[in-house]
Protein backbone atom coordinates (compact mmCIF):
# COMPACT_ATOMS: atom_id res chain seq x y z
CA UNK A 1 0.00 0.00 0.00
CA UNK A 2 2.71 2.45 0.60
CA UNK A 3 4.75 1.65 -2.46
CA UNK A 4 1.31 2.30 -4.34
CA UNK A 5 0.45 5.55 -2.16
CA UNK A 6 3.69 6.93 -3.24
CA UNK A 7 3.59 5.97 -6.98
CA UNK A 8 0.29 7.83 -6.51
CA UNK A 9 1.46 10.64 -5.43
CA UNK A 10 4.33 11.16 -7.51
CA UNK A 11 2.09 10.38 -10.86
CA UNK A 12 -0.53 13.31 -9.62
CA UNK A 13 2.65 15.60 -8.60
CA UNK A 14 3.79 14.99 -12.37
CA UNK A 15 0.10 15.42 -13.88
CA UNK A 16 0.03 18.42 -12.47
CA UNK A 17 3.51 19.92 -13.22
CA UNK A 18 2.80 18.36 -16.86
CA UNK A 19 -0.65 20.63 -16.53
CA UNK A 20 1.37 23.58 -15.26
CA UNK A 21 3.12 23.28 -17.75
CA UNK A 22 1.22 23.01 -21.10
CA UNK A 23 -0.63 26.29 -19.43
CA UNK A 24 2.28 28.27 -19.38
CA UNK A 25 3.10 27.40 -22.44
CA UNK A 26 -0.22 28.29 -23.92
CA UNK A 27 -0.74 31.57 -21.77
CA UNK A 28 2.83 32.66 -23.54
CA UNK A 29 1.44 31.41 -27.13
CA UNK A 30 -1.34 33.88 -26.51
CA UNK A 31 -0.07 36.81 -24.97
CA UNK A 32 3.46 36.53 -26.70
CA UNK A 33 2.12 35.99 -30.25
CA UNK A 34 1.94 39.71 -32.17
CA UNK A 35 -1.60 38.54 -33.32
CA UNK A 36 -3.17 37.59 -29.51
CA UNK A 37 -3.86 40.90 -28.90
CA UNK A 38 -1.68 41.24 -25.51
CA UNK A 39 -0.54 45.10 -25.68
CA UNK A 40 2.92 45.12 -24.01
CA UNK A 41 3.22 48.80 -23.95
CA UNK A 42 -0.45 48.68 -22.15
CA UNK A 43 1.04 45.76 -19.71
CA UNK A 44 3.53 48.20 -19.16
CA UNK A 45 1.22 51.39 -18.49
CA UNK A 46 -0.85 49.22 -16.55
CA UNK A 47 -1.93 49.91 -12.89
CA UNK A 48 1.06 47.73 -11.64
CA UNK A 49 3.94 49.85 -13.59
CA UNK A 50 1.65 53.12 -13.08
CA UNK A 51 4.24 54.47 -11.27
CA UNK A 52 7.46 53.65 -12.90
CA UNK A 53 5.54 54.93 -15.89
CA UNK A 54 4.68 58.81 -14.31
CA UNK A 55 8.41 58.53 -13.18
CA UNK A 56 10.14 57.64 -16.65
CA UNK A 57 6.91 60.12 -18.60
CA UNK A 58 6.94 62.87 -15.68
CA UNK A 59 6.54 66.12 -17.28
CA UNK A 60 8.19 67.84 -14.56
CA UNK A 61 10.47 65.63 -14.58
CA UNK A 62 11.63 65.77 -17.88
CA UNK A 63 11.16 69.98 -17.49
CA UNK A 64 13.53 69.43 -14.39
CA UNK A 65 16.15 67.28 -16.26
CA UNK A 66 16.04 69.48 -19.42
CA UNK A 67 16.52 72.79 -16.74
CA UNK A 68 19.51 71.04 -15.58
CA UNK A 69 20.71 70.45 -18.94
CA UNK A 70 20.00 73.75 -20.05
CA UNK A 71 21.75 75.26 -17.20
CA UNK A 72 24.97 73.40 -17.83
CA UNK A 73 25.09 74.27 -21.35
CA UNK A 74 24.57 78.02 -20.25
CA UNK A 75 27.36 77.84 -17.51
CA UNK A 76 30.05 76.41 -20.15
CA UNK A 77 28.72 78.60 -22.66
CA UNK A 78 28.94 81.87 -20.37
CA UNK A 79 32.41 80.23 -19.53
CA UNK A 80 33.20 80.16 -23.33
CA UNK A 81 32.28 83.56 -23.78
CA UNK A 82 34.36 85.06 -21.30
CA UNK A 83 37.31 83.24 -22.82
CA UNK A 84 36.31 85.01 -26.13
CA UNK A 85 36.35 88.01 -24.47
CA UNK A 86 39.48 87.92 -23.49
CA UNK A 87 41.38 86.54 -25.89
CA UNK A 88 39.31 89.31 -28.09
CA UNK A 89 42.24 91.75 -27.75
CA UNK A 90 44.75 89.44 -29.05
CA UNK A 91 42.46 88.45 -32.08
CA UNK A 92 41.61 91.72 -32.82
CA UNK A 93 45.08 93.30 -32.63
CA UNK A 94 46.54 90.78 -34.47
CA UNK A 95 43.52 90.89 -37.20
CA UNK A 96 44.75 94.35 -37.55
CA UNK A 97 48.21 93.77 -37.85
CA UNK A 98 48.12 91.98 -40.52
CA UNK A 99 45.40 94.03 -42.57
CA UNK A 100 48.00 96.33 -41.75
CA UNK A 101 50.71 94.52 -43.58
CA UNK A 102 48.31 93.06 -46.37
CA UNK A 103 47.61 96.44 -47.23
CA UNK A 104 51.54 97.37 -47.47
CA UNK A 105 52.22 94.16 -49.12
CA UNK A 106 49.12 95.59 -51.70
CA UNK A 107 51.23 98.98 -51.90
CA UNK A 108 54.65 97.36 -52.80
CA UNK A 109 53.08 94.37 -56.00
CA UNK A 110 51.26 97.59 -56.95
CA UNK A 111 54.98 99.20 -57.55
CA UNK A 112 56.34 95.92 -58.75
CA UNK A 113 53.78 95.46 -61.14
CA UNK A 114 53.76 98.87 -62.33
CA UNK A 115 55.41 99.09 -65.49
CA UNK A 116 56.53 102.78 -65.41
CA UNK A 117 57.83 102.31 -62.04
CA UNK A 118 61.73 102.72 -62.34
CA UNK A 119 64.45 100.15 -61.60
CA UNK A 120 65.04 102.52 -57.94
CA UNK A 121 61.43 102.36 -56.80
CA UNK A 122 61.02 98.71 -57.42
CA UNK A 123 64.09 97.76 -55.82
CA UNK A 124 62.67 99.85 -52.67
CA UNK A 125 59.63 98.08 -52.87
CA UNK A 126 61.66 94.53 -52.96
CA UNK A 127 63.31 96.02 -49.84
CA UNK A 128 60.59 96.42 -48.06
CA UNK A 129 58.85 93.23 -48.62
CA UNK A 130 61.87 91.75 -47.40
CA UNK A 131 61.83 94.08 -44.35
CA UNK A 132 58.04 93.19 -43.57
CA UNK A 133 58.34 89.19 -43.73
CA UNK A 134 61.34 89.83 -41.58
CA UNK A 135 59.22 91.63 -38.96
CA UNK A 136 57.02 88.95 -39.75
CA UNK A 137 58.94 86.08 -38.58
CA UNK A 138 60.76 87.72 -35.82
CA UNK A 139 57.05 88.93 -34.23
CA UNK A 140 56.37 84.95 -34.54
CA UNK A 141 59.06 83.65 -32.91
CA UNK A 142 59.16 86.33 -30.28
CA UNK A 143 55.75 85.54 -29.45
CA UNK A 144 56.33 81.60 -29.44
CA UNK A 145 59.27 82.37 -26.82
CA UNK A 146 57.08 84.10 -24.61
CA UNK A 147 54.39 81.25 -24.38
CA UNK A 148 57.13 78.96 -24.04
CA UNK A 149 57.91 80.97 -20.76
CA UNK A 150 54.01 80.43 -19.28
CA UNK A 151 52.64 83.47 -20.75
CA UNK A 152 48.95 82.96 -21.50
CA UNK A 153 49.29 84.87 -24.57
CA UNK A 154 51.37 87.53 -26.31
CA UNK A 155 51.47 89.96 -29.17
CA UNK A 156 54.56 91.68 -30.70
CA UNK A 157 54.78 94.52 -33.01
CA UNK A 158 58.32 95.75 -34.53
CA UNK A 159 58.30 98.85 -35.83
CA UNK A 160 61.57 101.15 -37.16
CA UNK A 161 63.03 101.64 -33.80
CA UNK A 162 60.78 100.02 -30.99
CA UNK A 163 59.11 97.05 -30.38
CA UNK A 164 55.40 97.06 -28.60
CA UNK A 165 55.01 93.95 -26.82
CA UNK A 166 51.46 92.82 -25.31
CA UNK A 167 51.12 89.94 -22.70
CA UNK A 168 48.49 88.39 -21.07
CA UNK A 169 48.63 88.23 -17.14
CA UNK A 170 46.54 88.40 -14.32
CA UNK A 171 48.19 91.24 -12.62
CA UNK A 172 51.29 93.99 -12.99
CA UNK A 173 54.40 92.28 -14.12
CA UNK A 174 57.19 91.15 -11.54
CA UNK A 175 60.84 92.16 -12.43
CA UNK A 176 61.54 88.96 -13.96
CA UNK A 177 58.64 88.72 -16.09
CA UNK A 178 59.59 91.87 -17.07
CA UNK A 179 62.94 90.77 -18.04
CA UNK A 180 62.49 87.19 -19.63
CA UNK A 181 59.79 89.77 -22.01
CA UNK A 182 63.13 91.81 -22.70
CA UNK A 183 65.67 89.26 -23.18
CA UNK A 184 63.03 87.13 -25.86
CA UNK A 185 62.81 90.55 -27.63
CA UNK A 186 66.62 91.39 -28.22
CA UNK A 187 67.50 87.54 -29.00
CA UNK A 188 65.32 88.69 -32.54
CA UNK A 189 65.80 92.18 -32.80
CA UNK A 190 68.99 94.75 -32.09
CA UNK A 191 66.44 96.84 -30.47
CA UNK A 192 67.49 99.05 -26.92
CA UNK A 193 65.62 98.01 -23.78
CA UNK A 194 64.40 101.75 -23.51
CA UNK A 195 62.52 101.12 -26.76
CA UNK A 196 60.85 98.25 -25.63
CA UNK A 197 57.34 98.80 -24.61
CA UNK A 198 55.93 96.61 -22.51
CA UNK A 199 51.81 96.27 -21.74
CA UNK A 200 50.35 93.44 -19.98
CA UNK A 201 46.31 92.88 -19.82
CA UNK A 202 44.09 90.54 -18.59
Amino acid sequence: MKKGSIIGKRQIVLAVLVAALGVAVWLNMKYASTDGGFDVTGALNSSKYLGDAQYVNNASVEQSTESVTTSAADGESTAQTTAAAEDDYFAEARENRENTRKEALELIQDTLSDAQADSAAKEQAVEQAAAIASRMDKEAAIENLLKAKDFADALVMIGDSDVNVVVKAEGELISSQTMQIQDAVQSQTDVELDHIKIVSVK
